[in-house]
């Protein structure tokens, strides 16, 4: 499979494509599981609702046979996954079973979230997990570390890139140079508009991305296209020892 370069089609069937040890950090965004009980009567409680389901719709699921694929392809495991809050005790029960690693939950609080909060909390916070094996190494640099990610909805991307559920590129780039150094392989399994592909390019990361979805594919190569390489400081790189 070639690098630095997007597919068209089922991440289930592509991802058997490419080479074993192969790759250097996944990251994706899975497509969610929804809790569609207690959604409230309100009007907007049913627009929200009807969102989800439709994203339910359009991702056609979730099967976590994808993991085993994931083990596979990786030379170490070094993963950052976004997942909903129902999927992170399967996903951390998978992932804590394989070796010697390590998890650590990364958020996005969002300072202006939906107020669909019908006798819940509020949606303002999404959860990414990075899982780490025994000697994958990060970058060192206090401005990379950070767990958390504070802004609001970036309502601008999602309306200029036309996806529902697009994480901001300032966040993206920031895990991708804690968790990778020059010239890695990136690999994104649910790529959408193609944040994950435009980060790796900016910052001289090689990437491999699938989409299902064509509307979103075509986005996600016109904003590859007009991505131009950033200059970022180096970082020394340190070894967690476990």
């Amino acid at each position: 499979m070639t690098k630095n370069k997007v597919y068209n089609g089922n991440a289930y069937k592509l991802i058997k494509q490419v080479e074993n040890k192969s790759v250097d950090l996944i990251y994706t965004d899975v497509p969610y599981l929804f809790d569609t009980h207690g959604k409230g009567s309100s009007k907007l409680a049913e627009r929200m609702d009807k969102k989800n389901k439709d994203l339910i719709d359009l991702q056609d699921g979730f099967d976590y046979s994808i993991y085993d694929e994931y083990l596979r392809v990786l030379k170490k495991i070094n993963i950052i996954i976004w997942v909903s809050n129902l999927q992170i005790l399967d996903t951390l029960n998978y992932f804590m079973k394989h070796g010697s690693t390590t998890f650590r939950i990364l958020t996005w609080h969002k300072t202006n979230p939906s107020p669909t909060c019908n006798n819940n909390w509020l949606p303002d916070t999404e959860y990414a997990i990075h899982f780490r094996e025994r000697g994958v190494a990060v970058n060192d640099g206090y401005e990379l570390k950070q767990t958390y990610h504070i802004s609001p909805i970036n309502k601008a991307d999602k309306d200029k890139y036309e996806h529902p559920t697009i994480k901001p590129l300032e966040l993206v780039r920031r895990h991708i140079l804690h968790t990778t150094k020059e010239d890695d392989l990136v690999l994104d399994t649910f790529l959408g508009s193609g944040t994950t592909a435009v980060a790796c390019k900016q910052l001289k990361r090689n990437y491999i991305g699938f989409e299902l979805n064509e509307q979103y594919y075509k986005q996600a190569i016109k904003r590859i296209d007009n991505t131009n390489v950033m200059k970022y400081q180096t970082h020394k790189v340190s070894i967690f020892d476990l």
